[in-house]
Order: structure tokens, then C-alpha cells, then sequence
């Protein structure tokens, strides 16, 4: 028996956590941490260690499927689903032009480094610049908007392993394993905030829940959900009012100062202290103890940028670590400039705002001030349209109408907001094609669903996470085993079909070869073209390590292209009067209580529950809220409630959970199936959960630039079900 032992990575989510696989005759026999990286210290998390059964699992496609007339799917080979699919596409863009034709590139195509590349290669060859991912569902104003109105720091801002403080706004990273630059690291992050507070940092957190990282803060501020933004103009106004903030940085390198404390005055932690439901003198505490630093950032989590004023209250946190001077300067060294990302010299100044990121981009047929949105990458900025109003551009007839979707690693009809208009959007379409290792509730309608390789089947490069990490760190894993039944990667789709459409793809790094299919290795090495280690190098490494790169020290400020970060863009007065007047806005009596999202530890999105080990931590989204709350309802830890909204109404199991401060709903995203009645998704309540975005009108407070809806800190009531 052949037996070998491979160091690889987890690609479950987005931590990349190394890990050491045994293979015997092509069958992975076992799975532990790697133990001998550096970076990691032998982390890895429950999820992915269920890799070996998701390989094997009985859900799992083994080969493509195609709709049959009766609803029915049987098997079909890849080839001929890949030769009926371009057919199928070349008549849609002949019949009603390029934006007719649309990909959804979701959560599980961030896992492959190629995915994301090939698809936007893909569009631009046929015009199409109907390209959707999963960012702009929960965090386009951090992304994108946020920069794009202010400008940013070349430098970079403060990392979590030199910081002095750090404010967390609503981001758990020891359950989520999700964090940018400045937070907790969503690497071995139990170990990296064990380190980070041995070393001294004071952590100050805001969020309705008493959190796990919240429960280990110095000074936590629970906020009543919706008051994020009032809350951290609250803290700016004290900082500015005392002097606090870093003067000498504001006068070379701000503008809109004034502005900015003009709107944040009538913010005072008085004002806001009895809407946000905080004491004044914590919020007092918060701006001193944060001022104070030196080092550190202020960050977000999902939470808050899905509730009320996300655009305010991105401009707010990066206008925070402006005015307190939260980035590396002139003659720092950069503790990780990339490993796979452009070499180059850096200075120490601002890029200033880009109000044509905003302006002349394509624009949404839904409304005149939504439209694409541009995300800052190390390799440029890469625009795409907004996920938020996606089901609307394909029930909107006219020109430009959706009328194809690739859904690539996603599940929408879980994952987008406004489930039944999502539900009618999808069924409307002639095409729905989706790249999925199950047939999830999206791919279930279906035309054609084509099975893909897991990680574990393909090579790949941590390209995602190549400046996340606090070191220039980076690792190349080969194939562990070799994919069985008839299998594809994601990229491969774009790239088998474009051909057989006769389109000429390109990437940054020069065109693919459309004759022969390229190795991944030259696709990656084609995205990586120019960077600061080869990747050959990588590659010829085994296993993840810091890469001898040379120092990058911040050069200084250049007078020819020196610009300035804007504290008071256009378009933010509205914003503040928004938030000002929520202070004063009262309950609604109809529905009292604020529903919030959150993560949990057994699932990542809408994959996990179906893994033996993490269904046995549960197969519901529970309702949760505090018991004292339950008790005055007379509703019992684990009785069915319904949870309604102005929009909708879905089941749910209450359970008691006194980290969380009364009036407030938590219940978690991307759980339940179709809306659709013949499904009865609503009477398997315990066995599958339910879906929160039935509550939830994607129009209604949609933001201005994303369209993104309101998916947290939405009014609902509550009531036991018979």
C-alpha cells in the first residue's frame, strides 16, 4: 500500500490553515495540523478538519448533472454539458448583448486562486461587465466605497502585531476566522490575541453580544444595534474636542478637518449614549483609552456593515485612524509588503479620493446612484457590479436584462438578500448554470450543474492572504489527491467555454493560451507576473514559510503626486443627518425587537451542516435571545417561534443566550432552503434551519453607490407558535 504525507492548506475558509494529509493509494487517510509552521503553531479549526469526509461525503457530485423536463436531474458528462453550455450562451449574447450574460462568483471561488482572475477574463472578452462576487453583499462601503471616497494611506495602517490598542466594531474572529489588517488575525487567532494581550494591547470592543473576543476586551461597549456609526462619531468628537489626535499627521496629510468636526460635534456621548444604550463615560473612555495608543487601528466586522449607515460608518473608522495617525510613516519598514504581490518602492503619503470610481462606471438599470463598485486590490483597482441588487437587473426587463447566470461556488437563493425575489428572479431566467460540490437549494433549479475538484484535489497559492498576514508569508500546495469521477475546477469553466466560443481571454499578466489548456501553475504564475518572489520559488517550497524578502522602508512623501486623505467627501452631510436623527427615532410598537446576524462555529456560510461531526453541533439557526426576554414572552428554551418582519415571516427555535443584550434577536445567515411552499422547507424547522433574508426587502434602506440592503438590525417581532 502507497503511503505519502503532503503538506497542503485548508481552503474551507478564508485562514488558509496549514495542515499535513496522509495519502494512501489516492484515498486521504488523515488530516492534522501542520506543526511545524511558524505562522500558525499547529492551528486549525473543526471545519476544516471534516475535509476528509467532505471528499467522500454521500451529498457530494461525482459528475455534472442536467435539468430534465420533468424536473428530475440525471448525469452528464462535462464535455457535452461545456459543449451544450457555450451553444447556449453564444445565442443569449447574439440575442440580447453582452450584459445579458452574468457570474456570481460566491464565498467557496475565493478558495481558488485562478477563479476569480479567468471569470473576469471571461467578461471582458465578451463585454459583459455583469460580474457579481460575494464582497458586496456584507462589505462594499469597506472595500470599496469607503476608500473610493476618502483615499488611502500607501503606507498601510497599523497591524495587529505592533499595535498598541485596537477597537474591534462588531468582528468575532475567534468564531468567524475572519479579520483585516489592524484586527485580530484570523490566523491561530485564539493564539495571536493570547500574544497580542501578553504584549500589552488594550482591546476595546463594540457589539450587542458579549462575544468571545468581546468577553476578553478591556472595555467593552454594547451597543443597541443600528447606533454603530453614532457611537464611533461620538468617540471622534471627544478625541477632537480634547485635542487628542495627532495634529502634526492631519496638517500634511488631511483635509476636510474642520468638516468633519463640525458634523461629529452634536455627536457628543451624551447624545448618543441613551440610543446606543452605552454610558457616556464609556464612550469617554473608549476615544482617550484609543487616542492614547500610539499604535493600532479601529476595524469592522460583518455585523455593522450590514446594519444602518455601513457607507457613514466605514468613512467614520477610516477617518478615525486618520486623525489619530494609525499608519506606518516615512523610514518604517513595512512588516509584510507581499510575497506575491508587485515589487516596488512605497511612500509614506495619501492617495487622494477617486470620485470616478463612483461616477463614470457602469451603471445599475435599477437606480441612477447605484452602480459598479471598485475594489482597491494589491494589482489595481477591479470594478464589479453590485451583488445587492442583482435579482432586480434580472426581473427589470429591457435592454440589458440578466438573462444567464454562472454561479460559481455560491449559493444565492441562501445568500442574497430578499429571498422570494430571489427565488422568482433565478426561476426567471433561460439560463442558470452553477459550480457546485452538492445540489444545494440554488443548484437544485438548475439547468446545469457542473461537480468541481475540492481543495484538496488541486494545487493552488495563497494569493488571497498574501498581505494579511503580519510576516511576508506565503505557500504553494501540489495536488494531495488526484480528483475521481468526471471533475472540474471552477476556472476551467470560463476557460473550456470561452473556447469553445472562440473568445480570446487575457489576464493581467498577458493572454491565456486558448488553444491548449494552460497548467494552473502558468495561470497563477500569469496573475503573480512581476512579483516579489517568484513563484516558482514558492512552488519548489514544501510547506508555508516567511520568505526572505527584501525590507521595504516607507520612503517619504513625494511633492509631485502627494495627495490628501478627505474627511468630508460629498455626499456625507446626508449621511450624518441620517444617523443624527435615528438618535431620536422611536421604537417601532409593531415589531420591538431588532434582529442581528452573527456566525457560529459549525458552519461557514451555507456548507458545514451536513459533515457528520459538525451537524451533531447543530442542524438549526436558533433564535437567540436573552432569557429574562423569553420568560416575560412565556416562550421556552427550544419552542418554535415565528420571527416576522414588515416583509416577511419565518420559524425559528428560541434559545436562551444571556451574552446578548435584551430587545435583540442573533440568529445566523444562509441557513433554511427555497422559499417555494411546494418545498415546505418551514416544517423541517429543526433538521435545516431558516433563512433570514425572507425578512428582509433589498430595496428598502438600500445604501446610496452599492444598493447594499439592510441585513442586520432589522425590526421584528416575536411569538410562539401553537
Amino acid at each position: 500500500m502507497a503511503s505519502k504525507t503532503v503538506k497542503t492548506y485548508c481552503r474551507f475558509c478564508h485562514a488558509y490553515c496549514p495542515m499535513e494529509a496522509t495519502v494512501e493509494d489516492n484515498r486521504l487517510v488523515a488530516l492534522v495540523p501542520d506543526s511545524d509552521n511558524a505562522i500558525y503553531g499547529g492551528y486549525t479549526c473543526v471545519k476544516g478538519r471534516q475535509l476528509i469526509e467532505q471528499i467522500d461525503h454521500p451529498t457530494r457530485l461525482q459528475q455534472s448533472q442536467k435539468k430534465q423536463a420533468d424536473g428530475t436531474f440525471a448525469a452528464i458528462g462535462s464535455e457535452q454539458a461545456l459543449d451544450e453550455i457555450a451553444v447556449q450562451l453564444a445565442t443569449i449574447l447574439e440575442r440580447y448583448g453582452p450584459r445579458s450574460i452574468a457570474s456570481y462568483n460566491g464565498t467557496y471561488s475565493y478558495q481558488n486562486s485562478a477563479a476569480h482572475d479567468v471569470a473576469r477574463a471571461f467578461h471582458a472578452a465578451i463585454g459583459s461587465p455583469s460580474y457579481y462576487t460575494s464582497v458586496t453583499i456584507d462589505q462594499p462601503a469597506k472595500v470599496a466605497i469607503g476608500p473610493t471616497r476618502m483615499g488611502w494611506w500607501n503606507g498601510g495602517s497599523h497591524m495587529w502585531n505592533d499595535a498598541d490598542v485596537a477597537l474591534i466594531i462588531g468582528n468575532n474572529t475567534l468564531v468567524s476566522h475572519y479579520s483585516i489588517p489592524g484586527g485580530i488575525p484570523s490566523f491561530s487567532p485564539h493564539n495571536a490575541l493570547r500574544e497580542g494581550r501578553r504584549r500589552g494591547v488594550k482591546l476595546i470592543c463594540i457589539d450587542p453580544r458579549v462575544t468571545e473576543v468581546a468577553s476578553r476586551c478591556d472595555l467593552h461597549l454594547q451597543v443597541r444595534p443600528g447606533h454603530d456609526a453614532a457611537v464611533v462619531a461620538a468617540i471622534i468628537s471627544v478625541i477632537l474636542s480634547e485635542q487628542l489626535h495627532d495634529k502634526a499627521f492631519c496638517d500634511e496629510h488631511v483635509a476636510g478637518l474642520e468638516q468633519l468636526a463640525q458634523q461629529v460635534a452634536r455627536f457628543t456621548p451624551e447624545a448618543v449614549a441613551a440610543a446606543a444604550g452605552v454610558p457616556a463615560n464609556q464612550i469617554v473612555a473608549a476615544a482617550r483609552l484609543f487616542a492614547a495608543g500610539p499604535r493600532g487601528s479601529a476595524v469592522t466586522g460583518t455585523g455593522p456593515e450590514m446594519g444602518p449607515h455601513p457607507n457613514l460608518l466605514q468613512h467614520l473608522v477610516q477617518s478615525l485612524n486618520a486623525i489619530c495617525g494609525r499608519h506606518y510613516r516615512a523610514g518604517e519598514r513595512l512588516p509584510n509588503p507581499g510575497v506575491l504581490t508587485p515589487a516596488g518602492p512605497r511612500s509614506a503619503q495619501a492617495t487622494g479620493p477617486q470620485p470616478q470610481w463612483l461616477r463614470d462606471g457602469v451603471r445599475s438599470r435599477v437606480a441612477d446612484d447605484i452602480g459598479e463598485t471598485v475594489v482597491l486590490s494589491p494589482y489595481g483597482p477591479l470594478a464589479e457590479m453590485p451583488t445587492a441588487v442583482i435579482s432586480d437587473e434580472m426581473l427589470l426587463a429591457g435592454e440589458g436584462q440578466i438573462k444567464a447566470l454562472i454561479c460559481v461556488g455560491g449559493n444565492p437563493l441562501l445568500a442574497w438578500p430578499d429571498q422570494e425575489k430571489t427565488h422568482r428572479a433565478l426561476a426567471g431566467l433561460e439560463l442558470l448554470v452553477c459550480i457546485d460540490l452538492k445540489l444545494s437549494a440554488t443548484a437544485q433549479m438548475a439547468d446545469y450543474v457542473l461537480a468541481p475538484k475540492l481543495c484538496l484535489e488541486r494545487e493552488d497559492v495563497t494569493l488571497l492572504t498574501d498581505i494579511w498576514h503580519d510576516k511576508p508569508y506565503s505557500q504553494y500546495t501540489r495536488t494531495v489527491v488526484e480528483a475521481e469521477g468526471d471533475k472540474i475546477e471552477e476556472w476551467e469553466f470560463f476557460w473550456a467555454v470561452g473556447k469553445r466560443m472562440g473568445l480570446a481571454l487575457s489576464m493581467r499578466g498577458g493572454p491565456i493560451d486558448m488553444r491548449e489548456k494552460p497548467t494552473k501553475f502558468d495561470l497563477l504564475a500569469n496573475i503573480t507576473k512581476g512579483s516579489r518572489v517568484p513563484l516558482a520559488d514558492i512552488y519548489h517550497t514544501e510547506g508555508g514559510r516567511v520568505f526572505d524578502v527584501p525590507d521595504v522602508i516607507l520612503g517619504p512623501p513625494d511633492p509631485a503626486t502627494q495627495e490628501r486623505m478627505q474627511l468630508h467627501p460629498p455626499g456625507v452631510d446626508e449621511e450624518f443627518a441620517a444617523a443624527h436623527a435615528d438618535l431620536h427615532r422611536a421604537p417601532d410598537r409593531d415589531y420591538p425587537l431588532l434582529l442581528v446576524s452573527r456566525r457560529m462555529k459549525n458552519t461557514y456560510n451555507s456548507t458545514g451542516p451536513e459533515l457528520s461531526l459538525l451537524k451533531s453541533k447543530g442542524t438549526t439557526n436558533p433564535a437567540f435571545m436573552h432569557s429574562r426576554e423569553l420568560a416575560a414572552l412565556d416562550i421556552a428554551d427550544g419552542e418554535i417561534v415565528e420571527v416576522r418582519s414588515r416583509h416577511g415571516a419565518i420559524p425559528a427555535i428560541a434559545t436562551a443566550a444571556d451574552d446578548i443584550r435584551p430587545g435583540v434577536i442573533s440568529m445566523s445567515h444562509c441557513w433554511g432552503g427555497s422559499p417555494d411552499p411546494t418545498a415546505r422547507t418551514d416544517e423541517q424547522i429543526r433538521e435545516i434551519g431558516s433563512n433570514t433574508n425572507r425578512l428582509i426587502d433589498n430595496r428598502e434602506h438600500a445604501e446610496k453607490y452599492s444598493g447594499m440592503a439592510r441585513q442586520s438590525s432589522i425590526a421584528v417581532a416575536i411569538r410562539k407558535l401553537s
